[in-house]
């Protein structure tokens, strides 16, 4: 038999459709069944008030006027969140995060006569959103553009070695396979990839691979709402210092990944005049500065 959560049928007024889902909302009902207000409960605390929780003055109005008093206050709570975010205490970490999205643009303006060229573009954008989104408090929707944008500068780096995929996908008749892009055999981060476009580093490839699994592994967390072991989130759109500074970690290890995997694939390829703007933020990433075989180009 269906069994339907809990808070539907404590409410007896709305027949949920999601099987073995616990409502994050509960739809509450006036007496005349014409006006209607919205109130959060969070499961995992007990039925603590939570996103909403301060929403409930919203009720008794219509429910278009209502809608948009809930959605006011939440903007409120997000641009709270953001003046928490941007204290000066944190002002060298905001200015760290966002040196990654001019990284993407400086690898894609080395690389533009690429056709994926443009998941870099695209890549810069996401993460500048995600970077806003865990400003504004939107704490899951952080983590989940972090996933997307280590999807994609690995994305970038595999297509690059296959033009024909690449063909394909830029016409949307081939998928992103995430378990394709960390291929031990022949991902973009393999030993074979690095043997092939920078031998040199091949000694390291296996970290990064192992690092970039664990990444999306633990990333996935904030997409299909599985019990958090590595990332907790607030119940709440308040700033946590907690999860902004995890954020910030999580932000830096698919930097550190990125910069390598562009790195394998191509910096080797590059004329001289090129390298020279990615030099520093290679080795700054890296640790050490990388010598490409062919550097009298």
């Amino acid at each position: 038999m269906a069994r339907y959560c809990r808070v539907c049928v404590d409410s007896d007024r709305h027949q949920c459709r999601r099987v073995q889902v616990r409502c994050s909302l509960k739809l509450l009902m006036s007496a005349d069944g014409g006006r209607r207000s919205i109130i959060a409960k969070n499961p995992r605390r007990g039925g603590q008030m939570s996103y909403h929780g301060s929403l409930q003055a919203a009720a008794g109005q219509q429910p278009t006027a209502g809608t948009g008093a809930v959605l006011r206050q939440l903007h409120d709570q997000c641009t709270q969140t953001v003046e928490s975010s941007l204290q000066e205490e944190y002002a060298a970490r905001l200015g760290e995060i966002y040196l990654f999205a001019s990284d993407l643009d400086a690898w894609r303006t080395a690389i533009e006569e690429q056709q994926e060229a443009g998941l870099l573009e695209t890549a810069a954008s996401e993460y500048v959103l995600a970077a806003l989104n865990v400003c504004q408090g939107q704490y899951r929707n952080g983590f989940k553009g972090l996933r997307l944008v280590l999807e994609l500068c690995l994305q970038s780096t595999h297509l690059s070695a296959n033009l024909v995929l690449r063909a394909e996908w830029l016409k949307g008749e081939k998928d992103t396979v995430w378990a394709t892009l960390i291929d031990a055999e022949n991902g973009p981060l393999s030993v074979r990839s690095c043997r092939a476009f920078f031998p040199d580093l091949s000694e390291h490839v296996a970290h990064f691979r192992q690092l970039a699994q664990t990444l999306y592994r633990e990333l996935s967390e904030c997409i299909h709402g599985n019990i958090p072991n590595h990332i907790p989130l607030p119940g709440s759109l308040n700033f946590s210092k907690d999860t902004f500074e995890l954020w910030q970690s999580k932000a830096g290890a698919v930097r550190l990944v990125a910069h390598f995997a562009f790195a394998l694939r191509y910096l080797n390829g590059l004329p001289l005049a090129r390298r020279s703007s990615l030099e520093a933020a290679v080795t700054h990433q890296l640790g050490r500065r990388i010598q490409p075989v062919d550097a009298t180009h």
